[in-house]
């Protein structure tokens, strides 16, 4: 139908147009919120953002998305410790002891497997949960038992000797945590932002321990600064609730833009005025060492692939050496050094080099050594969905020898679908998981890949899709699939990979009906 065409162009222009505006939209956190009003509570009043920390907290005495049970621990402990500097309120003394319980009965997940420590480790958790872990026991509260974290605790102390031998410069990735490794304040380690590396708690704890240094005043104007903006960021408008990562413009553009360029929408006429400016903008933020998620963080594999293919399919030069900074062997990396490679980083780089004409091959045997025997890919560092994981492998795939491993990829999807047309790895059907799935196989259909049932799923997506799509709408509800210290939702790009998928199927149907 032409209106739904309509309303979900009018959208996706609105929210492509403001790609990047505010250093990008993301959703509250619970573990910076929680950190703020430890380390530094705002002047206005602290009795709000503790109400929504309160609010937060799970009907099992935990924090953060059930989606990802080991994602759990670190706001859980940061609210406990939170909480107890305001805890003359019953409501609050209940929280703190549930929160405490609910800590403890999860140390036993934490020893049942090497991969599980390791893999499904949230961002910087080696060192942040050893680190709350021991401020649990200096505040007294209760003592957990450290034997089940004994890999956790061992990868964690060889991070520390690794970083610490690592230069003291902004925007680097092993300060993101200086809320829990910082000592003593430097000034050099503010970026561009006005903030430690993009982490509002490093910031908040920079802060804290500069505040006594007259020399050291003007930086800490600009590092409140960027709290401030960081808080805006989240759009909730209570003073101390704030993102987990901040600015991260570049990433929010190119990880939209990519969206657009799986749906084949991205040369779409009618969102060429709001693409354009987007893509002229990420060639000049594109520099010989690749780009990052804002202009003042470190460059990563990641962006970096996404900004290559995006320039070349726009006509702009592009020198391939800085995409193959971040090979690593038969792989590619995020960042140098890292000790467990994400898939889907590989994933886009292949994808990006194979546009190009490069040959992939050993790359994508990488990739195919990464997967599960019932042929999906489940294990990210990035995003916690194996929708999100399966698709970029997938795609990597396309054009490859491998069609009986896509075709397996493509059957463990399929028979995933929700009767009612959704999908979802955790819980009921959502609209950003389901948009995963139909892009991965509209891809694959437009490129020629057969299989007798992508077809009918694809139609029972597009009427679900359609019935729970409300326009313009932001609940709090929302699904969180990104993963850094705890899972989090980037609002603009998730939306554009939903909006994405409703429009091309919507487009699917009208060539099937002719129009």
């Amino acid at each position: 139908m032409k209106r739904i065409q309509d309303v979900l162009v009018a959208e996706l222009h609105s929210l492509i147009s403001a790609l990047g505006s505010k250093g990008g939209l993301m959703s509250p956190s619970v573990y910076d919120t929680a950190q703020m009003l430890r380390i530094l509570p705002p002047a206005e009043g602290v009795w709000p953002a503790v109400d929504w920390l309160l609010s937060k907290q799970q009907p099992d005495g935990g924090w953060g998305d059930p989606a990802m049970p080991l994602h759990r621990d670190i706001p859980t402990l940061a609210a406990v410790l939170a909480l107890r500097e305001y805890g003359r309120r019953n409501e609050t003394r209940v929280a703190i002891r549930e929160g405490v319980a609910f800590v403890r009965r999860q140390a036993a997940m934490w020893s049942t497997s090497a991969k599980m420590a390791k893999d499904d480790l949230p961002v910087g958790g080696e060192i942040v949960l050893p680190g709350l872990l021991d401020q649990l026991d200096a505040a007294g509260e209760m003592h957990i038992p450290r034997k089940p974290y004994g890999q956790l605790l061992e990868f964690g102390e060889r991070k520390r000797k690794s970083v610490a031998k690592l230069p003291v410069i902004p925007g680097m990735p092993w300060n993101h945590c200086w809320e829990i490794t910082g000592t003593e304040p430097n000034a050099v380690l503010l970026d561009g932002s006005g903030g430690i590396s993009h982490g509002p708690a490093a910031t908040a704890a920079w802060v804290k321990a500069a505040s006594n240094k007259p020399e050291l005043q003007e930086s800490v104007n600009r590092a409140r600064k960027y709290l401030a903006n960081a808080e805006r960021a989240c759009e909730i408008g209570i003073p101390g609730v704030t993102s987990t990562i901040y600015p991260f413009e570049r990433y929010e553009q190119l990880f939209s833009l990519y969206a657009l360029q799986i749906a084949d929408l991205l040369k779409d006429p009618r969102l060429e005025g709001v693409v354009a400016p987007v893509v002229k903008e990420i060639a000049g933020a594109l520099g010989p060492k690749g780009i990052a998620m804002s202009d003042y963080f470190l460059q990563d594999g990641d962006n970096t692939a996404a900004a290559v293919m995006l320039l070349h399919e726009f006509g702009y030069p592009v020198d391939l050496s800085i995409l193959y900074r971040f090979q690593n062997d038969n792989h590619f990396v995020a960042y140098a050094g890292e000790l467990h490679p994400s898939p889907t980083v590989t994933a886009r780089c292949i994808h990006a080099l194979m546009v190009m004409g490069k040959d992939v091959a050993p790359f994508q045997k990488f990739l195919l050594d990464r997967r599960e025997p019932d042929g999906r890919w489940t294990v990210d560092k990035w995003n916690r969905s194996w929708l999100y994981t399966t698709s970029h492998a997938v795609i990597a795939l396309v054009g490859s020898p491998y069609e009986q491993e896509m075709r397996e990829a493509v059957e463990a999807v399929l028979v995933s679908q929700h009767r009612d047309g959704g999908w979802s790895t955790h819980g009921a059907p959502n609209l950003t998981e389901t948009a995963y799935a139909v892009l991965m196989l509209a891809y694959l259909e437009r490129q020629g890949f057969t299989h007798p049932g992508i077809g009918a799923s694809l139609d029972r997506a597009s009427a679900w899709m359609l019935d729970n799509y409300r326009p313009f709408a932001r609940p709090d509800s929302k699904v969180k699939c990104w993963i850094a210290k705890e899972l989090y939702r980037v609002d603009r790009i998730d939306t554009i990979f939903e909006l994405s998928a409703m429009l091309i199927l919507d487009q699917r149907k009208s060539k099937e009906r002719g129009a």
